[in-house]
Formats: structure tokens, sequence, C-alpha cells
């Protein structure tokens, strides 16, 4: 029987702007899907939105990913700059939340909410429809203030990693989720409210896993173009690769490998198949044995 993954979270229209470029592109649910389809899973997206994503659903339909649209009066659109050296976005519309109203069962599914389109409670119903659940923290943590985002503290922290299997966030996340100053820390620190692996990004600098273990995993050293999306691609790839080996540090340096190939075009562009992946997988797996 075929492996399903449900991306749930916008897809949202945004203007990428980076040292390399200016591109308009699709993201959100975009990169987690398409990232699981890569990889050989069934792949769907569930996402608030109007007319203006029509265009790029019925892309994503001719590449075999489903989507389950939920009509808004609005798609959530934003300018992702990074010109500076620190990502500013700038929000130019948003959506209501998301009902998951869908009923069917999936292998994973991951949530990945961009702006105030997810509660617990659509967190709450999605553990009843799935055997892995993870959850991007960002898109929780946002708000806006004159029209630009920015992260607040998460208040009630169990109640929306309760249930959550695997939690994603990055080193920009971590002072808003945690008093905890250091990776391990943190890591420890959101695990002891439920999920059983944490995933702690830094782009470049590479990654930190807590499972069973905690263990530093580097980043392979690519030529950034855009950087957006990266995060939601090694989650979904550690997802899918620990569902099938249950061993979290081949799926943590595959997630690395996977997500180097996104950072090096825009939007989803370079989301490459599982056979390139593996063997840059490889190469990062000799070059850390060569180091050590």
């Amino acid at each position: 029987m075929d492996k399903t993954l449900l991306a749930l979270g916008n897809i949202d229209k945004s203007r990428n702007i980076t040292q390399a470029g200016d591109e308009t592109v699709y993201g959100g649910g975009t990169y987690g899907a398409i990232t699981a389809k890569k990889l050989g899973y069934n792949s769907a997206i569930l996402t608030k939105g109007n007319q203006a994503l029509d265009g790029w659903i019925k892309r994503l339909k001719e590449m075999g990913i489903e989507v389950f649209l939920e009509k808004d009066k609005s798609t959530l659109e934003v300018v992702n700059d990074r010109t500076s050296g620190v990502w500013v976005q700038r929000i130019l519309s948003t959506t209501g939340k998301i009902n998951l109203e869908i009923d069917r069962k999936f292998d994973i599914i991951h949530i990945n909410p961009l702006f105030k389109e997810v509660d617990q409670e659509v967190i709450r119903e999605a553990r009843k429809k799935c055997r892995l659940l993870s959850l991007d923290i960002q898109g929780i943590l946002r708000n806006e203030k004159n029209g630009v985002m920015c992260l607040e503290e998460l208040v009630d922290r169990k109640a929306w990693l309760q249930g959550v299997d695997h939690v994603h966030l990055s080193d920009a996340e971590s002072d808003f989720v945690s008093k905890e100053h250091d990776p391990e820390g943190i890591c420890k620190d959101l695990k002891s409210l439920g999920p059983s692996v944490v995933l702690y990004t830094m782009g470049a600098a590479g990654s930190y896993v807590l499972g069973k273990d905690f263990h530093k995993i580097p980043a392979f050293k690519v030529r950034e173009v855009d950087p957006t999306g990266a995060g939601d691609v090694y989650s979904v790839t550690f997802d899918i690769i620990y569902s099938e080996t249950k061993d979290e540090l081949k799926a943590a340096y595959f997630s690395s490998a996977a997500a180097s190939f996104c950072v090096e075009d825009f939007g989803y562009k370079n989301i490459q198949p599982r056979e390139k992946v593996e063997a840059r997988f490889k190469q990062l797996i000799g070059a850390s044995k060569q180091e050590a």
C-alpha cells in the first residue's frame, strides 16, 4: 500500500528577495508536499485561500499532488526580504483558520502553519488522522506589527505540543519557546512536553536532533540562493526516513542533505528525488567520518 503525507498549512504567494535575486514563488505547504512526492510518497496539501492559488494548484495536480482548498476571501501573501542579512517578512494579506474536515487518514501529517491559520483544535484533530504527526513551531509564534511579521513567546506550550511526535524549530525561534539557552537544553525542554523527537536547525551552521540521543548534524556546504522552505524539507524528510528506518541519525543526515538542495535555488525548484539526496547523504556521512 502506498504511503501518504498531508502537508497541513497555507500555501502562500511570496516574493522572495535575496542577494541572488528576486522571484515570486508559491511556498508554505508546497515544500513539504513536493519533498514527500520526490521521496516516493503520495502527498497532499490542505490550505486556505482564494482564486489567486488556482494556477498553482493546477500545477501541483500536474505533479501528482492533491490539494484540498478551503475557500477564503484572501490568500496569504508575503514579502520575504533577506537582502540586509536579517529576514524581514512583510504581510500583504492573510486568511482565516483552517478546518481539518478531510475524512481520510494519512501515514504522516506535517503541520507547517505560516500565520495564524492553525490552532490547537486542528492539531488535536490531525492527531486522530495519522500515524506520525510533526509540527513546525514557527508559524504559531508569528504575529504582526505595522505589517511586518514578528515572533512572540509561545504560551501554553504543553497544550500546543500534546500529541505531536516530532517538533521542528530554528535557532531564530529558540528564545520564544524555551527559557534554556543552549541547543541541548532547549531540545530537552521541548521534548519534556511530549514530542519524541526535537529537530533544531541553524541553516549553514547545521542542525541538532534529540531523540533517543542528542546529535550534532553538519550542513552540506553549498552556495545559498534562497533558504526559504528548507526547514520544511528537512522536517518532512526526517519524518519519512525515520518512519522507514527508525534510525534518527540516518534520518537527520538524510534531511540535511535534502535541505541543502532546496537552498540552491528559489522556491521548490531544486527539491531533488531520493536517489540524488541519497548520493549527497553518502558524501555528508563520508566527510563527517573523515573529520571525526
